[in-house]
């Protein structure tokens, strides 16, 4: 029988059409009609979104803010079900059929919650069918081995002391973005493990040393490096403890949490960090399946501590595919329309707990929670979502206008909040400046991308020069620091820029490159000037080889550029296994200098690239060293690769030819650490950052490394078919190894500088 929950309106009651939400999210249909068509269609639409956010104006309570999330005041089961804390949707076949109605009255009753049939539990059918499932559920466990934790990881589980920092750690940075646990609960947890008057859960234990290996970035005890070490099992742990069989057992709220753990210790930690994406999708998914897409007061069921810890997760996922999907320029793969939730409850974590069924009395927006910065983070989740499916559209068509209109909202209430989250930090809240400084970069990020593409088409048409200057303010923004610091003196901001990646590289490399390109064109721009007000017959030498004195404003651009290679440098320091940074930012002060002072740029650069080498490889002998208590050798087998690992032709490193794995430390070559690897192709022209031809003497390659082209975003298209190495993303990001493990049919056969 086909259920009449599926289509109200078609099978018998509740035929009655359902009023849209009074802020649903506005649609455009620019990119799927014909201009006509969608013109007309749009003004309709435009018209229909003024009336309906008038109406809502109307309606919205003492607490309900702007949220710009779509808000739904309730649903009906015709949207699916929700089963033992999974969420079925329409098309799934339980939403398809009655099974009840073939069972009879006598052995069914309508449950007055749900207003549905049941098997009545008092009936022989209901004890007969309940010795069946004992029976399977006996059987499923005896073929299954029981999640455990290994001795080895027991073991490397630090003290109890240790532990303590280690959770502060994380709890003054990382929770307050996102929301993952409710702490005064987690507490409880931690200190019933530590005490031991309860048996440990795996799971209990993998969120625990998944909170440690967070906060371990901002630890500063002298067994840091070890620590470093042992995040690596920790994380390994617990990606294996989710990814055993029988999954079902873990498809619950503690094991999403620990799924997004994970996703932060990985890019956190730097293990794999920059491959957050896929995993993210699967997070997402899980999170869908656990029904935390539809807000928790559809489900009568849910409590309130549950569902306010619904709607704090669901926040997180969703920030989490945001963020990720922007750095791997791809579409976030759900939209407004996908999702009923309301953002979390303007409520401190103490007013919520297990058991606790006192209605919550709700906080004005403007009064500062444990969930504020979270409820902002929700603010500007629809414009952002918008913003990564426009400029990473297969289709590229992003007009100007949309630009100037979504970075100007978008920018707008960044700045109300951070002035919001910064007056919170002479009060009684918790708030750290971490804490506010990453919340105004995660959203900043957004705008920055957003007016990239137009960046660099300013240098050549006046009308977008707001985004050239956009995308410089906004760097800037991001790259200054969290609070004022003395020489050599670290705060949390400082270490996280130290030591993690994935989007929190992410919008760093993106800020560097945008200042390091505007200061170029600063310099092109003043020689452009000199040339122009030059006497036409001078005797003095060529304006191309005569020094350029920097302007003040450009002086202090070249700062941030100086203060990047010191944060390069503190990368390898504290476990960073790319050299590619500090090779980058040693090369870009090189040529700027050169260019300012009228010397050969192209010699610069390839001093700086030597010397650049020879300080990254001092480091990571050093930081192998301290993390593994021995030297590197790469001759006798020892250390994370070994001589019998080199190989010539496909597959071969392009650095070393040895075939290393994802993130190893590049070391090797003779004479003084100098000595760089030989690729077996012959090289015709090395223009690196910026500039045209500059040879390199006896270095050989058949490829032209134009950084600067790549950095702009220019085609990585040789015109012959072949793999650019200089423009691929693997010369500079640590995607696969120094420039992966691709076809490029590379050999080492040593040279040095």
């Amino acid at each position: 029988m086909i259920n009449r929950y599926v289509a109200p309106g078609i099978f018998g009651e509740g035929a009655k059409l359902k009023h849209l939400p009074a802020d649903r999210p506005r649609l455009t249909l620019n990119s799927h009609l014909d201009s006509g068509t969608a013109s007309v269609i749009s003004s309709l639409l435009e018209r229909i979104s003024t009336l309906e956010g008038k109406q809502a104006s109307t309606t919205t309570g003492e607490y309900g803010g702007s949220t710009a999330l779509p808000i739904h005041s309730s649903t009906d089961a015709s949207v699916g079900q929700f089963v033992k804390s999974k969420f079925y949707g329409q098309s799934h076949w339980m939403n398809a059929i009655e099974p009840y109605d073939a069972l009879g009255d006598g052995n069914t009753i309508v449950n007055e919650r749900t207003n549905r049939k049941e098997v009545n539990k008092s009936t022989e059918l209901y004890s007969i069918v309940a010795e069946i499932k004992r029976m399977a559920r006996i059987i499923k466990t005896s073929r299954m081995l029981q999640p455990s934790v290994s001795p080895e990881l027991q073991k490397s589980i630090p003290p109890k002391a240790v532990c303590d920092v280690l959770i502060d750690c994380y709890l003054r940075t990382f929770e307050g973005p996102f929301r993952i646990l409710h702490v005064p609960s987690f507490r409880r947890e931690y200190e019933t493990y530590w005490s031991g008057t309860a048996p440990a859960k795996p799971s209990v234990i993998h969120k625990m040393l998944l909170v440690c290996a967070i906060g371990v970035p901002f630890y500063v005890g002298p067994d840091q490096a070890r620590l470093r070490a042992s995040c690596v099992k920790w994380i390994q742990a617990a990606v294996e403890w989710l990814s055993a069989p029988h999954a079902k057992s873990r498809l619950n709220m503690v094991g999403l949490q620990i799924q997004i753990l994970v996703l932060l210790a990985r890019q956190v930690c730097n293990v794999d960090g920059d491959h957050i994406w896929i995993p993210a999708g699967t997070l997402l998914r899980t999170a869908m399946h656990l029904g935390l897409h539809r807000d928790p007061s559809d489900f009568s069921k849910i409590s309130i501590y549950h569902g306010e810890m619904r709607r704090r997760l669901w926040a997180t996922v969703l920030e989490i595919t945001a963020q990720s999907s922007l750095d791997m320029g791809m579409p976030p793969m759900i939209s407004p329309n996908d999702y009923d939730t309301k953002p979390p409850a303007n409520v401190d974590d103490e007013e919520i707990g297990e058991g606790n069924d006192t209605p919550l009395t709700l906080k004005p927006l403007n009064v500062f929670t444990d969930t504020s910065i979270q409820i902002a983070f929700t603010q500007t989740l629809p414009i952002r979502l918008e913003i990564i499916r426009l400029i990473n559209n297969l289709r590229f068509d992003l007009p100007y206008s949309d630009v100037l209109r979504l970075g100007t909202q978008l920018t707008g209430i960044c700045r109300e909040k951070t002035t919001f989250f910064k007056s919170a930090l002479g009060s009684t809240s918790n708030v750290t400046p971490f804490q506010i400084k990453m919340s105004d970069s995660m959203v900043r990020r957004f705008v920055l991308c957003l007016h990239r593409p137009y960046f660099v088409k300013a240098n050549d048409d006046p009308q977008y020069h707001y985004s050239r200057k956009m995308c410089l303010d906004t760097s800037l923004a991001m790259c200054t620091p969290a609070t004022a610091l003395q020489p050599g003196e670290e705060d949390d901001w400082t270490r996280m820029t130290h030591r993690c990646v994935g989007f929190f590289k992410s919008f760093f490399l993106y800020a560097i490159s945008t200042i390091y390109l505007e200061l170029n064109s600063q310099i092109n721009e003043r020689r452009e000037d000199s040339t122009l007000f030059a006497p036409l017959i001078s005797s003095s030498a060529p304006s191309s080889t005569r020094p350029l004195p920097l302007p003040p404003q450009a002086q202090a651009l070249r700062e941030v550029l100086e203060s990047a290679r010191e944060t390069a440098l503190a990368r390898l320091r504290n476990g960073e296994t790319n050299a590619k940074g500090i090779v980058f930012t040693n090369c870009v002060l090189a040529r700027i200098d050169a260019v300012v002072s009228g010397d050969d740029p192209e010699e610069a650069v390839l001093e700086a690239a030597k010397k650049s080498v020879r300080e990254a490889k001092q480091i990571l002998n050093e930081v192998y060293r301290e993390e593994h208590g021995e030297e590197i050798d790469l001759n006798t087998g020892s250390g994370p690769f070994s001589s019998k690992d080199h190989g010539r032709g496909e597959g071969a490193d392009d650095v070393t030819g040895a075939n290393l794995p994802t993130g190893t430390p590049v070391a090797g070559g003779e004479h003084d650490g100098a000595s760089l690897p030989t690729f077996s192709a012959s090289i015709v022209g090395l223009d690196m950052l910026g500039g045209s031809g500059g040879g390199l003497g006896d270095m050989n390659m058949d490829i032209d490394l134009d950084l600067s082209a790549y950095m702009q975003g220019q085609t990585m298209d040789t015109g012959n078919g072949g793999h650019n190495f200089a423009r691929s993303p693997e010369w500079f990001y640590d995607l696969n190894g120094w420039a992966g493990f691709g076809n490029y049919n590379t050999s080492y056969t040593g040279f040095s500088m």
